[in-house]
């Protein structure tokens, strides 16, 4: 919960955003925005580095996004794309530069600290731990402005720290969009959503100064987990995989016969089993909220429910990633409509975005399941095209 403060202070500049788009009446790709937002909370958390993503251009995000623009991507159909020449000096160029933004902020985090206790961290945040642990294993009491820090630590507490930036933002920002996105296309869903949050918070806008002094009051807000919750079954952002090996084998539940994996790469993949009728009924399709209201918790099948993953590969920024979804919907939902605008996309093909420029995107079949808001992947599954959107403020808040 000590994160919440932070969370809302971003929360509270993403509102301005939206508000700014609704008194324009302007289309715009939600994920963008989202992405910002999601960008500027883990930077806080992770690194206690104002990235700034919301309210400028920052160097770092671009950078990253460019990065992941280069990945290579099998379901491209540009082999222009697939298949450029100078991908990888492009890529290489991008990765190294965000390794030389995260490096001066590690180098400035490790020349800030205090010289009689180099041992001691300022606060819990990612780039904190990562220094204690360094000077757990080094040994050394050392002035801070003599001392150099080890050259293998440094390339690997950057790569690591890129790793949480970027998990702890990009699936989030995914989520926080299928979630306005399914609220819109489901008015029952969104009117309990928001006569939960009128409940605890009063039928007013005065939900982040009421988290920012009593923060647990988020955990009363049942409703709005399991909004959370089945938008990450029906959207699973991302999944696990990781090498077979001679000792691994995985039991065919119709047969029981043991399949070898050495070799191969094990998938778990969320989307397949979220979707299976065989775990969630028939109505495996439909936006169904109360599926994880506590009254319904032993209606369902044990570890079916997996965005997220189990065991060692399970996501470690789980908690973070659904307070912040949590908090996000407390601020917005009530204050704003928020709806898709598939059907204006054409609109934003000059827009400048990396979106724009994949033309790919807009050639073949734009549905799945009867669903223009299907998921891409890039580096981590997003919403087909950024989720163009339109947004207005309810006139029925006080």
């Amino acid at each position: 919960m000590d994160q919440v403060p932070v969370i809302v202070d971003f929360g509270l500049i993403f509102v301005d955003i939206l508000d700014k788009h609704a008194a324009k009446n302007e289309i715009f790709r939600l994920e963008e925005d989202a992405t910002k937002m999601t960008i500027d909370v883990i930077g806080k958390v992770i690194c206690d580095h104002d990235f700034n993503a919301l309210s400028s251009e920052n160097e770092f995000v671009g950078l990253m996004r460019k990065t992941i623009a280069w990945m290579p991507d099998t379901q491209s159909l540009d082999p222009f794309h697939q298949y450029h020449p100078f991908r990888h000096l492009y890529w290489n160029n991008y990765k190294k530069r965000m390794d030389n933004y995260i490096g001066k902020v590690l180098d400035e985090r490790f020349a800030s600290r205090d010289a009689h206790q180099p041992r001691k961290v300022k606060k819990k945040t990612g780039i904190d731990l990562a220094l204690l642990e360094y000077f757990k294993e080094s040994g050394e009491e050392v002035d801070s402005q003599t001392a150099t820090m080890n050259a293998d630590f440094r390339r690997h507490a950057i790569n690591n720290l890129e790793v949480l930036l970027f998990a702890g933002h990009d699936t989030t920002a995914s989520t926080i969009c299928y979630c306005y996105y399914l609220l819109h296309k489901n008015p029952a869903s969104l009117h309990m959503i928001r006569d939960e949050l009128d409940r605890v918070f009063g039928a007013s806008k005065a939900a982040a100064p009421q988290l920012q002094t009593n923060p647990h009051l988020i955990n009363q807000c049942e409703y709005t987990l399991a909004v959370v919750k089945e938008v990450l079954r029906l959207y699973a952002p991302a999944s696990t995989i990781r090498d077979g090996r001679k000792d691994l084998f995985i039991r065919d539940p119709t047969t029981g016969e043991m399949l070898p994996t050495e070799g191969s790469m094990v998938w778990v993949v969320a989307m397949s089993i979220h979707r299976d009728p065989q775990y969630w009924g028939e109505d495996v399709h439909e936006f169904k909220p109360e599926r994880f209201l506590p009254e319904n918790a032993d209606k369902l099948v044990p570890n079916a429910w997996r965005p997220f993953e189990k065991g060692p590969r399970n996501c470690i920024g789980q908690e973070l990633a659904m307070l912040e979804l949590k908090i996000m919907l407390v601020m917005t939902i009530r204050e704003f409509d928020i709806k898709s605008a598939y059907g204006e996309l054409d609109t934003l093909n000059t827009d400048g975005s990396l979106w724009a420029a994949e033309k790919s995107f807009r050639g073949g079949v734009q549905e799945c399941w009867g669903d223009p808001a299907y998921q891409v992947l890039l580096a981590a599954a997003k919403p087909r095209e950024g989720m163009p959107a339109r947004v207005s403020r309810r006139m029925t808040m006080k």
